[in-house]
């Protein structure tokens, strides 16, 4: 038995012609009318060469570069989800939040996707399934129909790698990241594990640009001056980031105990000179008496002056009287002495 094709070509159990692939997927629909070889699409050259790399679509081509997707492939394609979803994580969908968060997204779908063996075909329609939201609907707008109904923005795997770069990410973005990746520092209420984590992910944001050495460097550079010098001392060129954090935790939580240890040391030295003052006797108290100072050179002491001149109706105390009979005249040295009579006299 056998059936003859739209090219005029056959093919049976009894023999025959070998129809070619391509004559029997357009003879049934399945071929997309797409070109066969794998084209690059242009992007922008950024003036860092720094971030040459992370912002070209090359860098995320698959290892499986084979473009060919029909309706038969996409029978497979659930089946195919489902291993890549092992590796990629089933809560790693991503929904366009943060922007920059595109790089990690894409190297972990390039990951999964050739442990999967995924090509570069299949991965056109594979990639949306793991977007969520207004991305996912949206990417589904600009992919071509495989009914031929809609070409669509974008052809290939490539093309759409390069249509989510320049929507999410650009050079000035990465360079504000950047900074922020070389200015981190230790918060006060952070652990050294926390302060790993936060860095590790301002690091994916960069687009993995900062190599293992590099993100060691900035580690220990933010870690906080109790623990620096120890971590540094303790660093080696081969020792995985890891245990250093791990070290480090360490490391904090013994100097936690020594701070701890010399504060209650001081506390209990300050209640101790408490004790001690309050058994103290209480202190003498004395009485306190108004001094007046002397006058000044050239000052007149205040109250009544000998030369100074009297008030209204006040006598001259310079003109006395003059003395009475038996009475001894004023003396400096002391008050007139009464004369005595004898007593003959007197009679």
């Amino acid at each position: 038995m056998s059936f003859s094709s739209s090219d005029g070509d056959y093919s049976g159990v009894d023999g025959g012609l070998h129809v070619p692939r391509r004559s029997v997927t357009r003879a049934v629909g399945h071929d997309l009318a797409r070109e066969t070889h794998r084209r690059i699409p242009p992007h922008n050259v950024p003036a860092d060469d720094r971030y040459a790399a992370v912002l070209d679509c090359a860098t995320y081509a698959l290892a499986n570069t084979d473009i060919r997707y029909d309706r038969i492939m996409a029978h497979g394609l659930g089946r195919l989800r489902q291993d890549v979803l092992a590796t990629f994580g089933p809560d790693a969908e991503w929904d366009e939040t943060p922007a920059l968060g595109v790089f990690e997204f894409l190297s972990r779908f390039v990951k999964a996707g050739d442990d999967s063996d995924v090509s570069e075909g299949r991965a056109l329609y594979l990639l949306p399934e793991f977007t969520k939201g207004d991305l996912k609907r949206e990417l589904y707008t600009i992919m071509p129909s495989l009914h031929g109904g809609r070409c669509g923005e974008v052809s290939s795997f490539l093309e759409l790698i390069n249509w989510l770069i320049r929507k999410y990410a650009d050079e000035q973005s990465l360079s504000d990241q950047d900074a922020l990746f070389h200015g981190a520092t230790q918060g006060a209420d952070e652990t050294e594990n926390d302060y790993y984590v936060r860095l590790r992910g301002l690091r994916h944001l960069c687009g993995y640009i900062h190599t293992e050495g590099q993100m060691k460097r900035r580690y220990m550079q933010g870690l906080g001056w109790e623990i620096r010098a120890d971590v540094r001392e303790h660093n080696t060129l081969n020792m995985p980031m890891d245990l250093l954090v791990q070290y480090a935790d360490r490391k904090r939580d013994v100097c936690s105990r020594r701070l701890q240890e010399q504060k209650d040391e001081e506390d209990r030295r300050a209640e101790a000179r408490r004790v001690r003052r309050a058994a103290r006797p209480a202190p003498r108290k004395y009485v306190t008496a108004a001094v007046t100072a002397p006058p000044q050179v050239g000052e007149v002491p205040p109250g009544s002056f000998r030369w100074s001149a009297p008030k209204v109706g006040e006598a001259d105390p310079s003109r006395r009287d003059p003395p009475k009979v038996g009475e001894a005249g004023p003396s400096r040295w002391g008050p007139p002495k009464v004369k005595e009579v004898p007593h003959s006299q007197t009679q």
